[in-house]
C-alpha cells in the first residue's frame, strides 16, 4: 500500500555553533510528557495544563548537512468540543492529540507533518526546549518560490491538477484569445484550477495549461514522473510525498521509514536550503 503525508518546512536561524544539534535532540527525547503551556480552553473555566512529548526518535548521521533526528511529536490540542449531555449541549476540552512526524536537520532546517490542530510554532519551540537552546524569534517557515513551482511542472511527465492565480505583475501579457481568457478568469476569481478528472488525463502539453504555467502564478500542482506516484506541491509551502510500504515487513523499524521519507523530501529540502 502507498502512504502520503503533508509536510511543511522551516529553519532555525542561528549560527552553527548556537543552534540545536540533532544528536543532542535524539538523546533528549525520552517519551515523557511535559507541560507545554497553560491555557483557558473552555470559556469560563480555569486554565488547564497542556502537555507535549517526543517519541520513537531515530538518528541518521550519513547525510552531511542533512543528517537528522526523526521523531513523533505528540501534543494536546488547544481545542474544545461540544458534546451532548442528555438534552443539553456542553463544551469540554478536546481529548485529541496531534502526532506529526518531524525531521530536524544538522543545518537547522526542519520538516513536519501538517495536521489539523497543530500550531506550527510548537515544533521549533519543542526542539529548542529539549536541547536547551532559546529559539524564540529565531526561526522561519517556508513558502515555495515560483521558481520551485515551475521546476516541479517542468520536471514532471504527467500533470493531473494545476491551479493558477493572477501573474505576479498583475496581468498576462499578449492580445491572443488565450491571454484575454486568462486575464478575464483572474479578474473574476482569485484562482482557477484545471483537473484531469477521474481518468487523470495529462494536462501537460495542453496549450492553455502550458501557457498558464509559463506566465501565471502557480499555486498547486499534482504531478508524476514515469508513471510513478503522484506527488503534490502547493505554493503555500506544502509538499505531499508518496511512498510504498507494500513490500515492507509488518514490524519495520523507524529507521527504514525515516530514511524512505527523507529520500522523498530530499530534493525539496535542497531547493530551499
Amino acid at each position: 500500500m502507498s502512504e502520503t503525508a503533508r509536510f511543511r518546512f522551516g529553519k532555525i536561524d542561528l549560527p552553527e555553533n548556537e543552534r540545536p544539534d540533532p544528536e543532542e535532540l535524539h538523546t533528549a527525547i525520552d517519551d515523557t510528557f511535559r507541560v507545554r503551556s497553560e491555557r483557558v480552553v473552555v470559556e469560563g473555566e480555569d486554565p488547564v495544563e497542556l502537555e507535549e512529548k517526543g517519541s520513537n526518535p531515530y538518528l541518521s548521521t550519513d547525510h552531511d548537512e542533512f543528517s537528522f533526528c526523526y521523531f513523533y511529536y505528540i501534543s494536546d490540542k488547544e481545542d474544545s468540543q461540544t458534546v451532548r449531555d442528555g438534552d443539553e449541549l456542553t463544551e469540554r476540552r478536546s481529548e485529541e492529540v496531534v502526532q506529526p512526524r518531524v525531521f530536524y536537520f544538522q543545518n537547522g532546517m526542519f520538516a513536519y507533518e501538517s495536521e489539523q490542530g497543530l500550531v506550527k510554532h510548537w515544533i521549533p519551540n519543542y526542539i529548542g526546549e529539549r536541547t536547551e537552546v532559546e529559539v524564540a524569534g529565531n526561526y522561519d517557515f517556508y513558502d515555495f518560490p515560483q521558481e520551485m513551482m515551475k521546476d516541479f511542472y517542468d520536471s514532471r511527465d504527467h500533470i493531473s491538477v494545476f491551479r493558477f492565480g493572477a501573474p505576479e505583475d498583475g496581468e498576462f501579457e499578449g492580445d491572443s484569445p488565450l491571454a484575454q481568457a486568462l486575464n478575464e478568469l483572474t479578474e473574476d476569481v482569485e484562482s482557477q484550477e484545471f483537473s484531469g478528472g477521474n481518468s487523470e488525463r495529462n494536462l501537460k502539453g495542453v496549450s492553455i495549461v502550458d501557457e498558464a504555467a509559463e506566465k501565471m502564478k502557480i499555486e498547486k500542482l499534482h504531478g508524476s514522473i514515469d508513471d510513478g506516484y503522484t506527488n503534490q506541491i502547493l505554493a503555500s509551502g506544502v509538499y505531499v510525498p508518496v511512498w510504498s510500504e507494500k513490500e515492507w515487513p509488518s514490524d519495520v523499524g523507524a529507521d527504514r521509514r525515516a530514511e524512505t521519507i527523507f529520500r522523498k523530501l530530499g530534493s525539496t529540502l535542497r531547493k530551499l536550503e
